[in-house]
């Protein structure tokens, strides 16, 4: 069963992303993650879903890439 909060390494596994950066959306706002108010040593959580819309939105800005791309080299879409 996968488990909605992940720590730190687990999130870095689960999203390909280095444990700065994922850090650094989470305090930016972009991911949902903070320091484990349950964790005595300031471990950080995040939100499994958040990382899925963070990556699913970066999936989509791909795709309007290729279109402007394809567009650009005289394709039809």
């Amino acid at each position: 069963m996968l488990t909605r909060w992940i720590k730190l390494k687990e999130a870095t596994q689960y999203a390909s992303i280095g444990k700065a950066r994922l850090i650094s959306l989470a305090v930016s706002g972009v991911i949902r993650g903070a320091q484990d108010p349950d964790s005595k040593r300031g471990d950080w959580i995040f939100d499994r879903l958040s990382i899925d819309e963070y990556r699913d939105a970066q999936m989509s800005h791909v795709g309007i890439q290729e279109k402007a791309l394809a567009i650009l080299h005289g394709e039809r879409i």
